[in-house]
């Protein structure tokens, strides 16, 4: 598809900046077929598979390609095949608390709003209890208030829980990375910010964790030159002989599922 480099540029500039891009398969490919064609054109942004879907239904039907930009307040401001890049950029000028999920506040708010926007979220939380301390009888103010502070409880609720299914599964790369951000400045001065810090301690200390972080980054590099790598036959030999030298680290079951899944 010709659109995809200017679709990866949009992601590039705005991921993580109030965009979301969901490129939805429609030609019936595989899980591997479309991580791999991926892969060969560095495209980065979600990929999900239509499965059984249909989108006969809307306008453009399963002809390809075909856009929706929804906006920030969840509705369709346009659809087509081209164009779309000047709406988004419209729409995302929209977004003045990027993840809040609020487009306004009430001004009492703002402050507590872009404090959450620029990913202060102890402060965005600290900043709307004293709002809500000290001008909670206004109904409008009490409900940004806990709305604001709702959302920084529901991030770290679900740091949290990445952290605990990362330890879980032994995938202790990925639950450091999750301890270093909760426990890191968006958080500091939070109660869950101070524990994070301690278990991240206690857990770079331990010898087990240790050996099974070096095995994570070890796979990281097997999984780089894989990238780079054009024949199936190669990518399942190095994914095997790091499976069978870890076989006993969670690392080692990792390649092993990698490996099974190159046909």
């Amino acid at each position: 598809m010709k659109a995809l480099p200017s679709i990866q540029a949009l992601w590039n500039k705005h991921g993580g900046k109030g965009l979301n891009i969901f490129l939805v398969e429609s030609q019936g490919g595989t899980l591997d077929d479309i991580t791999q064609y991926a892969k060969d054109r560095g495209l980065t942004f979600p990929m999900p598979i239509r499965n059984g879907s249909s989108f006969e239904n809307y306008q453009g039907g399963n002809g390809l390609p075909y856009a929706f930009v929804i906006g920030p307040d969840s509705k369709v401001v346009w659809q087509g095949r081209s164009g779309y890049e000047a709406v988004i950029e419209t729409q995302l000028k929209r977004i003045k608390y990027p993840g809040l999920g609020k487009l306004d506040v009430v001004k009492d708010l703002e402050k507590s709003a872009v404090l959450f926007g620029t990913g202060e979220f102890a402060k965005a939380a600290e900043e709307a209890a004293k709002v809500k301390e000290k001008k909670g009888e206004d109904a409008a103010v009490a409900a940004d208030a806990e709305y604001i502070i709702a959302r920084v409880e529901s991030k770290v609720t679900a740091l949290r829980g990445k952290i605990d299914a990362a330890k879980g599964a032994k995938r202790y790369h990925e639950a450091v990375k999750a301890l270093e951000t909760l426990s890191g400045k968006g958080f500091k001065g939070m109660e869950a910010a101070t524990a994070a810090e301690s278990e991240l301690k206690e857990l770079k200390a331990d010898k087990e964790v240790k050996e099974e972080l070096k095995a994570w980054d070890a796979l990281a590099k097997v999984l780089e030159a894989n990238e780079k790598e054009k024949v199936a036959a190669v990518k399942k030999k190095n994914l095997e002989t790091f499976a069978k030298k870890n076989e006993a680290l969670a690392a080692g079951e990792e390649a092993a599922k990698l490996a099974s899944e190159i046909k």
